[in-house]
């Protein structure tokens, strides 16, 4: 049997909440599974293994990297960790798939980049919404112009704090590098894919409080509000509002991307609905239609024509991370073949959320070409 219908191994690091989202999601592959886990805590590790049926468990990260039976290493751990645990993954030969970001710093992300060329590695980042429906399906409609260029894009997102108490790592950004960098990868992710090169960025963040007695120290500010604009080399200008403040029932994300007669607005941090809206939302959504797979339900509504319905977040959730992986492993198999989510196709995400991140430290706009790769979280 060819070598390319062999299932490929991998090893899990990190068996918190999203380690285990990951098993689950990958329980239903055929290309890729979970052979092995180690965590930080090795008592979690032995838990999830039981709970999934993993027979191998390694009691450190270094034990885990160089076990010659795996292909792959799974990172799911906090971000500052991503850059020198990748180092180390691709340093024992060792193609890794790490949960966003890739880094804190430009400087870990370009020397990642650098190791996995030079050892004919891949590296892919977990950017899931790039394989949802209906982000595939926006990004096919805007390109083709159809109702002309694409003038501008607006992200809020409204996000539960629950579980982010003071002491929590994500509000020290010296380990999750802010919010821009922690969670705005995502978005500056998808939609700088649609918008094109980005070249100028000016934002502001806003605190609900210092974080007790470390409130001298402003890497563990508690940040919990950020925005930023972006221009883009083409002509759009794109938006951002980030804000974890809020309880899980009233969670909500909503991005528009607008043209000359059309507004195409998504609602989900995981795309799941999408309505147009204007002048030109019947020709839109005929089109946008023929771009859809068919497990895209179209629901009418009266206001807006149709809306299309791409199912429960948690299911598109996972069938979109299982398919981040899944593309990283066909580049595995099939040099030449770049993964969507392939690292160096993620770096301009990590470049606008690094330029934001010192915008908003400096106080005046950041051109990406001048941004500084050393700056500090």
């Amino acid at each position: 049997m060819n070598d390319r219908f062999f299932q490929l191994k991998a090893g899990l690091y990190g068996t918190g909440a999203f380690g285990r989202f990951i098993i689950e999601a990958l329980a239903q592959s055929e290309v890729i599974r979970v052979s092995a886990l180690a965590s930080r805590t090795p008592q979690r590790a032995s838990a999830a293994a039981a709970q999934h049926g993993i027979s191998r468990v390694h009691q450190t990260f270094e034990q885990l990297i160089t076990d010659p039976d795996l292909d792959v290493i799974i990172l799911a751990t906090p971000p500052a960790e991503h850059g020198p645990q990748t180092l180390a993954a691709l340093g024992a030969d060792k193609h890794v798939f790490v949960e966003k970001p890739m880094a804190t710093t430009l400087e870990f992300a370009e020397r990642v980049i650098d190791a996995a060329s030079a050892r004919t590695l891949v590296v892919a980042v977990d950017y899931p919404m790039l394989y949802t429906p209906l982000v595939e399906a926006v990004t096919l409609f805007a390109k083709s112009q159809l109702v002309g260029p694409l003038l501008r894009i607006s992200v809020e997102s409204i996000a539960s704090s629950q579980g982010l108490d003071d002491s929590h790592w994500f509000w020290n950004k010296e380990i999750s590098g802010g919010i821009f960098v922690e969670h705005g990868v995502h978005f500056f992710d998808w939609c700088g894919r649609i918008a094109g090169d980005a070249q100028r960025v000016v934002a502001l963040t806003c605190s609900s409080g210092p974080l007790g007695p470390l409130a001298r120290d402003a890497s563990k500010v508690r940040e919990d509000r950020v925005f930023a604009a972006v221009e883009h080399v083409q002509g759009a200008i794109a938006s951002y509002y980030h804000a974890f403040v809020t309880q899980p029932q009233m969670e909500r994300t909503r991005s528009v991307l607008s043209f000359e007669s059309v507004d195409l607005i998504l609602d989900g941090w995981i795309p799941n609905l999408l309505r147009l809206h204007g002048q030109g939302a019947a020709v839109g959504t005929t089109t946008i239609r023929r771009m859809m797979g068919r497990s895209v339900a179209s629901v009418p509504d009266a206001s807006a024509g149709f809306i299309f319905d791409a199912g429960p977040k948690q299911v598109l959730y996972a069938s979109a991370v299982r398919a981040a992986i899944e593309d990283m492993a066909r580049s595995i198999r099939e040099p030449g073949y770049i993964a969507r989510d392939d690292v160096r196709r993620a770096l301009p995400s990590l470049q606008v959320a690094v330029a934001a991140r010192e915008a908003a430290r400096i106080g005046r706009s950041v051109n990406l070409t001048s941004a500084k790769i050393s700056a500090l979280p």
